[in-house]
């Protein structure tokens, strides 16, 4: 069976258990390498052939945005999908052996930079709360909730009123809103298929539950049933997940932050949260990582600086 042929092989096998999104990313990286290796027999396609195709990903395919080279996680997250393709295909005894196995992770393009995770520190949020502060009602309690959870644009979008308690401060993160064309706004699990628990501050509950009453009259005034999502469009309908990025865009247009996204507030609640004393278990449960080790892999900045505060802390006990 050719490469281009083994593609619908692979998704009837595994598109059951990926994410709408998920097999569409998938699809989109799978067929950028046909032109390579389409014609080629799934048997037949060698070490050396992938190492010419990444060559070529690195060093001549533009991204969908811009005439920029692809980034470097872009690259490696091609590699994690041929590398789940051709094991697939081992499974199904099409090949002996999984080729990408002697295929060592792409580096960096000598001249790329890989740029750490933009966070921002206590004055630039206490900024941008304040700035939060005069926005219109909805957009006003959705800033403040996803910088104090550090939740995903998708599971702030699927959050429910009834999923928020009040009196104890507890948000039952238990489901994601995503996007694809094909099938629109739909629901699904969180990103690692597990419900979590977690706090929130109580000014932060005080906003939520005023936005609530404000929904709630809004929606009677036009005669509109609720749906019970807290942050919906004008119909009551749940918004898309990129609203919130548009959102931010303007946001940071008006009041002069620049890069603000959704990525880079949840970044910044777990930086400064794990700088000021928070231990990484319970940012990790927090931030909905599958592993404590994915979040000291991306918060490596925050630990270093805990652990220099820690080193101060003792030196302050024994020495002075």
């Amino acid at each position: 069976m050719k490469f281009y042929e083994y593609i619908e092989t692979f998704f009837q096998e595994r598109g059951l258990t990926l994410a709408p999104v998920t097999v569409l990313n998938y699809r989109r990286e799978l067929e950028r390498a046909v032109p390579l290796l389409g014609d080629k027999d799934m048997a037949e396609i060698t070490l050396n052939d992938l190492k010419k195709y990444f060559v070529n990903l690195q060093g001549n395919v533009e991204n969908h945005y811009n005439s920029h080279l692809l980034k470097h996680g872009t690259i490696l997250q091609h590699y994690i999908v041929l590398h789940a393709f051709f094991e697939n295909a081992r499974e199904d005894e099409l090949i002996i052996s999984n080729p990408m196995d002697k295929l060592k992770a792409p580096k960096p393009r000598k001249d790329e930079v890989i740029s750490e995770p933009t966070f921002y520190g206590k004055r630039k949020i206490k900024h941008i709360l304040e700035c939060a502060d005069k926005e219109p009602p909805m957009w006003r309690a959705l800033m403040f909730f996803v910088i104090d959870s550090g939740c995903r644009c998708g599971e702030a979008m699927a959050l429910k009123w009834e999923e928020i308690d009040f009196r104890k401060g507890i948000v039952t993160i238990c489901r994601n809103a995503q996007y694809t064309p094909e099938k629109g706004v739909y629901i699904c699990t969180p990103k690692n298929g597990k419900n979590r628990k977690i706090y929130i501050n109580r000014n932060v509950l005080d906003i939520l539950a005023e936005w609530k009453k404000i929904q709630e009259i809004e929606l009677k005034s036009k005669n509109i049933s609720r749906t019970g999502y807290c942050f919906t469009k004008k119909n009551g309908n749940i918004m898309m997940p990129g609203c919130f990025n548009s959102y931010l865009s303007r946001f940071g247009k008006k009041y002069g932050i620049k890069g603000i996204h959704p990525h880079a507030l949840r970044h910044s609640m777990a930086t400064l949260s794990i700088t000021n004393g928070a231990d990484i278990v319970s940012i990790s449960k927090k931030l909905g990582h599958s592993k404590v080790s994915v979040t000291l892999n991306v918060y490596i900045h925050a630990t270093e600086e805990a652990q220099k505060r820690a080193n101060a802390v003792l030196a302050k006990a024994i020495y002075k």
